[in-house]
């Protein structure tokens, strides 16, 4: 079966786990052969799955465009969690959770007591402002989400604890035992499916929220700026909703202050959850069970 997993063009690191993690304990039962899919991490339950072809659901989950229509070409194996099984009308039985946890059996667990506080933003939020320059100062070591999941995981286990808007961010950190707080950085975060993960290992999504923020990474003409600037006013008025978005203007130094307070503020007073070991060890079992029967 072929490996089904979304690609974004510059790099997200939920994502790009699949092709990493999928090679490592999967790779005799996927090849190219297109008749049937396997559908691994991410949120990839929707109406752009492919109709035709069988579908092997291995621990996806729901929370982005509309809900599919599950038929006899789809094979759950695992849902990601509960609200995935409700929308689509399936039996609970069928949530194990994320299948992200399978890192595990690649990757051992980390105790660096010693270790930085890392910070994780939103692969959105990577492109909205300069969220490197932000964290060095409030001492924390950047992670982004971009990078190479090889580069993603080395930084990462420099942690004693990380700041993670990325949910995948949380879910490895969590397998791999390091302690993790969920902030909130923009609009754009999915609270919903951050849930549905979550109540497999028995937590409540509770982030810590700053401000907006917004800083375009890029130089832009003074020609550019200004159309920009005319582009969110008329959209301001209702109106041009046919019209390309504009990216946020720039925030004031004002609202920079605010968010490097907040996330100072984080640092030194967050805790990190981490689901309890029992919880992981029965998950992971499960999932070796789920793989075993796929395979035969």
């Amino acid at each position: 079966m072929k490996l089904f997993y979304y690609k974004d063009e510059v790099g997200n690191f939920g994502d790009d786990l699949n092709p990493w993690l999928w090679d490592q304990i999967a790779s005799d039962i996927i090849d190219e052969d297109e008749s049937e899919l396997f559908v691994g991490i991410g949120t990839l339950l929707n109406h752009r799955l492919p109709a035709e072809p069988i579908k092997h659901i291995f621990g996806s989950g729901l929370g982005y465009g509309r809900n599919p229509v599950v038929d006899d070409k789809w094979k759950i194996h695992a849902l990601r969690g509960p609200y995935t099984a409700k929308e689509l009308g399936v039996s609970q039985d069928l949530v194990i959770t994320d299948s992200a946890l399978l890192i595990r059996q690649v990757e051992e667990p980390v105790h660096n007591a010693n270790g930085d506080i890392g910070f994780i933003p939103h692969y959105a939020s990577c492109r909205t402002a300069d969220w490197e320059n932000i964290a060095q100062e409030a001492g924390l070591r950047f992670i982004s989400p971009e990078w190479s999941v090889e580069k993603f995981l080395a930084e990462l286990k420099k942690c004693k604890l990380v700041l993670a808007e990325a949910m995948h961010g949380a879910i490895v950190a969590d397998a791999l035992r390091i302690p993790w707080q969920p902030i909130i950085l923009g609009s754009h975060v999915n609270q919903i499916k951050w849930q549905d993960w979550l109540d497999t290992v028995n937590l409540k999504y509770t982030p810590s929220q700053t401000t907006e923020y917004f800083k375009n990474t890029q130089k832009l003409s003074a020609g550019q700026s200004f159309k920009n600037e005319v582009k969110r006013k008329v959209l301001a008025m209702g109106l041009g909703q046919g019209m390309h978005k504009p990216p946020a203007k720039d925030s004031s130094s004002k609202t920079r202050d605010k968010v490097l307070s907040d996330l100072t503020l984080f640092k030194q007073t967050s805790q990190g959850f981490l689901s309890e070991e029992h919880i992981q060890n029965q998950l992971l079992t499960r999932f070796s069970e789920a793989l075993d029967r796929m395979r035969k």
